[in-house]
């Protein structure tokens, strides 16, 4: 999956395969005590804060090149979130330090897993904006592009998506993907009963713009 035409980045590229389980709100303590007995390692929370992009179709004819969503990420670290919750400065989204993801629509395969390229890029270094003109108010406030309040859950059940994944370097590595998808076939029958991983809907995971 080459860049947006528009950006210019070192981009590191790997073939993900995946399988997802709906898990109820209710069920999540006792879904990471299992998953904590399988892997020997305890659940540790991340807070990641992500931007989605969505560029902009050229008006010119001629020009129908395939467009995708852009994600910038970024993890919040563990001080800032406990310095938000005392009240203090905390979190700014301005000093964070963001990758871009990019992902391609999931392959049509026979495989039991999902499988799609994958990306993972430092942001392009983009201009400052410019000032506001001089006939702005002098005290003028402008607000933040980012929101930082009033944010709803998209799912007013609070459950969750639990995502199996394995990267591999290159899907051109037969021996590699094979062994993947054996490992997430293992971990699928040592969660049966405790969740149905499964195969995502490929158009579910379109990242394309239309």
């Amino acid at each position: 999956m080459p860049p947006p035409p528009h950006l210019s980045f070192a981009q590191s590229t790997y073939q993900e395969l995946s399988l997802y389980s709906h898990i109820p709100a209710a069920r999540q303590p006792q879904i990471l005590r299992v998953i904590s007995g399988i892997t020997g390692m305890l659940p540790e929370i991340t807070l990641e804060h992500h931007l989605v992009y969505k560029p902009k179709r050229p008006r010119q004819p001629g020009q129908n090149a395939e467009l995708y969503y852009l994600q910038l990420i970024s993890i919040v670290p563990e001080e800032q979130k406990q310095e938000e919750a005392e009240g203090k400065k905390g979190y700014d989204v301005k000093s964070q330090k963001w990758r871009i993801r990019l992902e391609d629509l999931p392959e049509v395969t026979r495989k039991p897993v999902t499988s799609r390229n994958s990306g993972l890029a430092p942001p392009p270094q983009l201009p400052s904006p410019p000032p506001p003109p001089p006939s702005a108010a002098p005290y003028a406030q402008y607000g933040s592009p980012y929101p930082t309040s009033g944010l709803q859950p998209l799912d007013p059940a609070k459950s969750w998506i639990l995502k199996a994944a394995v990267r591999v370097q290159s899907h051109q590595d037969v021996e590699s993907i094979n062994t993947g998808v054996n490992e997430l076939k293992g971990f699928k029958e040592l969660m049966r009963g405790m969740c149905d991983l499964e195969v995502a809907e490929r158009l579910a995971l379109d990242t394309r713009v239309r």
